[in-house]
């Protein structure tokens, strides 16, 4: 009996032994987190300068929990090089401690590297490492990135707050411009027709204060576009309003009526649907869209009926669409995708379409009826009837 205790226990011994254990583990407080990548080309210099956005785990930890309230701190790293990987190297030979890239969930692009338009040689060599993720969020910029990195979120919270890291929540209260994560970029940036349109950002001094001191804030400022792996132009915020009644997760889009520089009424309009039909007219292909869209009033200062209300939305919508095909266009820029759509319908007809091999087919004329409907399905708080202090 003594015996067969005996082998049990060196049975188990054994088998503890050849278990495997976290021999090459590595304690958390003994890596470099990067969150954050911003590349971009210096013509002066002629290098790639690329910069590292780290943030202490302890920090954003404290943070989210509410128990931070000094200024969360942001890390830096910048390296210089003839390439992405001599610029990580000469980042890496003065890093502490070892880089983990697993959390990197932003992408930035300078300006002069679009300009240089060398993007998807860069990101080879970004993507041979094996730990960054393509579904990071990218965006471009002409400001410096070293700026985009220090921009300070609001009430003390972890920058991985900041709408770089989380677009999607300032996208749905205001849906001008989607957010593009890279796998989608690269898809599209290889499309043969398609125009592909990246959010740029900039920071802005303007709207927030702290202790009567202004913070740096991320906002949009227009798109970088692109066309068969050429950058065609950058568009403001204001010349392409139209994307949004062509992007079906648009959320909230809000509209203003104004007469005589005052306004009149607004809208917060939300989830278009749309179509697209294709026409042929001498040889050449014509597009109409029908627009369909639901919204609330959010401000009402004159009474106005609201069938008039109606037909004023349905016209800016329709002005908005036709203004940012025509912006567009004069650019070689396709921002409503209409060639797309005749190119995902029939390959062929596309090609015959084409004038000696120019895959661009859009004249100003191509953009033939625009039809839109709006639906008022609230009026917020109140009825649509105006009051007034004196009623």
């Amino acid at each position: 009996m003594r015996v067969s205790r005996v082998r049990v226990v060196f049975l188990f011994l054994t088998m503890g032994l050849l278990l495997s254990g976290c021999w090459n583990s590595t304690d958390i407080d003994n890596v470099d987190y990067v969150n954050a990548i911003g590349i971009d080309y210096s013509n002066e210099e002629k290098q790639y300068q690329v910069y590292l956005q780290l943030l202490s785990f302890d920090k954003v930890a404290k943070s989210e929990q509410g128990m931070n309230m000094s200024p969360t701190p942001v890390w830096i790293a910048v390296g210089k090089g003839k390439s992405y990987a001599e610029a990580i190297e000469k980042i890496t030979v003065e890093s502490q401690r070892r880089l983990f890239w697993g959390h990197v969930t932003s992408l930035i692009i300078g300006e002069s590297l679009l300009e240089k338009g060398e993007i998807t040689t860069t990101l080879q060599s970004l993507f041979r490492f094996y730990e960054l993720r393509y579904t990071m969020w990218v965006f471009g910029t002409s400001d410096p990135i070293t700026e985009i990195f220090q921009a300070t979120p609001n009430f003390e919270r972890s920058r991985l707050r900041l709408m770089m890291h989380t677009p999607k929540d300032n996208y749905k209260q205001r849906s001008y411009i989607a957010p593009i994560r890279l796998n989608d970029f690269l898809a599209s940036y290889y499309e043969p027709v398609q125009s592909l349109l990246l959010p740029s950002i900039t920071v802005g001094k303007e709207v927030w204060r702290k202790n009567n001191e202004p913070v740096d804030s991320l906002r949009y400022n227009g798109v970088y576009s692109f066309w068969q792996q050429k950058k065609t132009g950058f568009f403001p915020v204001e010349k392409v309003k139209g994307l949004r009644w062509m992007d079906r997760k648009t959320n909230r889009a809000p509209v203003t009526i104004k007469e005589g520089g005052k306004n009149v009424a607004g809208a917060r309009l939300r989830k278009p649907r749309f179509a697209v039909k294709i026409n042929e007219e001498g040889g050449k292909p014509s597009f109409d869209i029908h627009v369909i869209v639901k919204g609330a009033i959010s401000e009402l200062s004159e009474q106005v009926p609201e069938s008039v209300l109606i037909r004023q939305l349905q016209s800016m919508v329709e002005q908005e669409i036709r203004e940012t095909y025509s912006n567009g266009v004069k650019q070689k820029t396709d921002l409503l995708g209409l060639g797309k759509h005749l190119y995902d319908r029939s390959t062929s007809k596309y090609r015959m379409y084409a004038d000696k091999g120019d895959m661009f087919l859009l004249t100003p004329e191509s953009l033939r009826n625009v039809r839109v409907e709006v639906e008022l399905t609230s009026a917020g708080k109140y009825t649509y009837r105006t009051y007034k202090d004196n009623d």
